[in-house]
């Protein structure tokens, strides 16, 4: 199993795309890691979250690899889920945030 936590803003994801981008994900896992993704859904409170002073637009999207990764192979699945993240939500490349950690 693949944990994942996904934090979003309140109001920034439909269901629906919420849905589509946890089947994306868990899809994203089993190619990479050949596992299943536990994915842990946090929704910032509406004027909780802020970036630069202004209210946050930004979603995290941050697991832990089940083996260690070199650098290029990272930097690879990084590309792959951000890309995963902005065509589910429709978020710009500078309000994704990923995060992919060697084993805990």
């Amino acid at each position: 199993m693949i944990s994942v936590m996904c934090v979003v803003q309140e109001g920034q994801i439909s269901t629906e795309v919420q849905f589509a981008l946890r089947a994306a994900i868990s899809a994203f896992t089993q190619r990479a890691f050949a596992a299943a993704a536990d994915i842990d859904w946090i929704v910032v409170p509406q004027g909780s979250g802020f970036t630069a002073a202004a209210p946050s637009t930004a979603m995290v999207a941050s697991m832990h690899a089940n083996r260690s990764l070199k650098r290029g192979e990272r930097t690879a699945l990084l590309r792959e889920l951000g890309e995963i993240c902005m065509e589910r939500t429709g978020l710009s490349p500078n309000e994704v945030v990923t995060s992919i950690r060697d084993p805990q």
